[in-house]
């Protein structure tokens, strides 16, 4: 499937294909301008593509008006009506339907019940607070009972605390509905928490489609893992003995490897050892709370992290400036493709 404009030279989406199964939270991953949005609108029916099918259960989309489609959207703006009160902005969908009244309020009660909001329904949209806004939007878009549900960077409006508690609500929703959701973000870690599988876009293109812990621990190349969580990497000459790195220190290998590599570890697998396996100078310590991250230049390299969590509270003794041993285990460095 492609997507742009004929004779600008530019293409939005780029021989993207991928399935999506039946009842699974996907997510379209990927920083701004990838493409990711463009292909949700594709699927709603607000953008057409230029070339290729558009399946859903079988059927060809691409032709369909976005209303004839299976799918509703829940937008980032959340797209409630202010002047209604929350009912009437679920029931607005059944009601052009042509749904009956009874049935129409047993279904309002219903997707009230089901987003944990049964008393609101006689507030006006515009005094609900954020969250409650969202999970209304919510509650609009599955009264119709689509097949699929598409949501559009729908948490990024709300404070840090709230995003973490409706990531684990969208996906309570998601199972106890059964409906197919697809998601997009450019939150990694809202893509790992809530999410099936993943798709990471860059640039109009899928790079990788997996689960969450297949991505993040087998990227299949460095763009995919330096989006997908913090990721070291060392660059240096293949041997026999292993990774020869610019300064002469030499990285073991779990396979033999020859020629120019770039390897990948992830910085929790790392630790502060005084019998590590390589050597560095420390930089920085940043403390988080839960963990402490260790800068260090490492092989001429700058910024090269450990993550150590603080289970036995904060500080070692370590200041900016020290040579330190770090033991790289060969089992988490990752060969990546350029």
């Amino acid at each position: 499937m492609e997507f742009g404009e004929p004779g600008q030279g530019m293409k939005a989406l780029d021989d993207v294909s991928l399935e999506i199964r039946a009842n699974e939270f996907f997510t379209l991953l990927g920083p701004s301008g990838c493409g990711k949005t463009t292909l949700l609108r594709l699927i709603a029916g607000f953008e057409q593509p230029t070339s290729g099918v558009i399946r859903l259960y079988g059927e060809a989309m691409q032709d369909l008006p976005p209303f004839r489609r299976p799918v509703n959207t829940v937008f980032q703006s959340y797209a409630l009506f202010p002047h209604m009160t929350v009912a009437q902005n679920i029931a607005f969908g059944l009601e052009m339907r042509g749904l009956g009244r009874a049935e129409i309020d047993r279904t309002v009660s219903a997707m009230l019940e089901l987003v944990k909001l049964p008393d609101v329904g006689r507030r006006r949209a515009d005094q609900l607070s954020g969250g409650q806004q969202q999970r209304i939007a919510l509650a609009r878009a599955l009264a119709n009972r689509p097949k699929v549900l598409l949501l559009d960077e729908s948490l990024s409006a709300l404070d840090l605390k709230l995003r973490k508690e409706m990531q684990i609500e969208l996906k309570r929703l998601q199972a106890d509905t059964g409906i197919t959701f697809i998601f997009v973000t450019h939150d990694q870690e809202e893509a790992l928490t809530m999410s099936d599988r993943i798709a990471v876009m860059s640039k109009g293109r899928i790079l990788q489609i997996g689960t969450p812990s297949a991505i993040y621990e087998a990227p299949v190349n460095r763009t995919v893992a330096d989006f997908i969580g913090e990721t070291n990497f060392l660059t240096g000459e293949g041997t026999p003995e292993g990774l020869r790195l610019a300064d002469g220190q030499c990285l073991a290998l779990n396979e033999p490897a020859s020629g120019p590599l770039t390897l990948a570890v992830r910085p929790e697998r790392i630790r502060l050892s005084d019998q590590g396996n390589l050597e560095g100078r420390l930089e920085d310590i940043v403390y988080l709370g839960t963990d402490t991250i260790y800068l260090l230049e490492v092989a001429g390299q700058s910024g090269f992290r450990v993550r150590r969590q603080n289970d036995e509270g904060a500080g070692n003794g370590l200041h900016p400036g020290a040579r330190v041993r770090i033991q790289v285990p060969a089992a988490a460095l990752r060969v990546l493709a350029e």
